[in-house]
């Protein structure tokens, strides 16, 4: 019973290991692990349905460097969600202070259907984001006329 709880728990450690190493490799984490620009990212969805609005947080956790040229693309289904902006142009990213920016997003779906939304951060020179988060949002409430 001992070798198999050590078994599972081996297991379990290895799972981890290699979800976090996907995760790294896919800049998939809500810190950014890039020396080049050190970001923060959080996201908060607030409303019933069917408007919502999705605030998004940037921080730049750098010493001393500020951060110049980045923006925020979000990506999502287009038969389901409306969004009001897609792109955000992040102005200059001061050390240790945190920016929030809200956008709103209507859902047109009245079946509750829900899927989630990619939040992508650019730095300009960079093709590759430096951050990217997934939101998932909720179900919404019926469309009342």
């Amino acid at each position: 019973m001992h070798r198999q709880f050590q078994h599972d728990l081996y297991k379990l450690r290895l799972t981890t290991a290699r979800n976090f190493a996907e995760a790294l490799q896919k800049k998939m984490m809500p810190v950014s692990s890039n020396n080049f620009a050190p970001l923060k990212l959080s996201a908060n969805v607030q409303g019933l349905g069917p408007m919502f609005r999705l605030s998004i947080e940037v921080m730049n956790t750098s010493a001393s460097n500020p951060i110049i040229g980045a923006y925020v693309v979000l990506v999502t289904n287009d038969s389901l969600y409306v969004l009001e902006k897609s792109y955000i142009s992040l102005p200059l990213l001061v050390p240790s202070l945190t920016y929030t920016f809200n956008t709103m997003v209507r859902c047109t779906n009245e079946q509750g259907v829900t899927d989630s939304i990619n939040v992508f951060v650019y730095v300009k020179g960079k093709c590759s984001p430096v951050l990217t988060a997934m939101i998932d949002m909720p179900a919404s409430e019926a469309i009342i006329l």
